[in-house]
């Protein structure tokens, strides 16, 4: 897979960990938990909904993907957001597994999807995985770093 679509496939995942986990995606205001602010991202990711992005990304978030670095949301706002989401809305993506570690007002998500679909013409296959690291800020969760990785799937392969 090209580093772009690597870096979608990567995004897409992200975007679509709402369906594993809850019938709607909670709004971003209404994300009160980690879990829930994770959700609201991928939802809001999916929906192309940037206003929604800004507010769960902390302004100093790190976002790593494709062996590169975006080191703050307006960087990542300017670069690669908008291909995320295009690339979110183009796929299907499934929660395989999620796990939350919490400590010290951090939380850490890993999740792990699996995205299936076209993107630009070309099949998509890929397993992702998504690190994000929470900051309890005292009203709400932000999304202070985002580590996405994904690889291509063979066609006769489910893992």
């Amino acid at each position: 897979m090209k580093p772009v679509l690597i870096s979608l496939a990567l995004a897409a995942l992200v975007a679509f960990s709402r369906p594993a986990l809850a019938d709607e995606a909670p709004s971003p205001s209404a994300a009160k938990s980690p879990i829930e602010t994770v959700v609201a991202f991928g939802a809001a990711l999916e929906a192309g909904d940037e206003a929604a992005l800004v507010g769960l990304l902390a302004a100093d978030v790190q976002i790593a993907e494709s062996g590169g670095i975006e080191r703050s949301l307006e960087e990542y706002r300017s670069h690669h957001m908008a291909a995320d989401i295009t690339f979110s809305k183009a796929v299907e993506t499934t929660v395989l597994d999620r796990q939350v570690f919490e400590g010290g007002g951090l939380v850490t998500i890993l999740t792990e999807y699996v995205s299936k679909g076209t993107f630009r013409d070309k099949p998509v296959n890929s397993r992702l995985m998504e690190t994000m690291v929470l900051q309890d800020t005292g009203d709400v969760w932000k999304i202070v770093h985002i580590h996405w990785s994904s690889a291509s799937l063979a066609t006769d392969h489910d893992h």
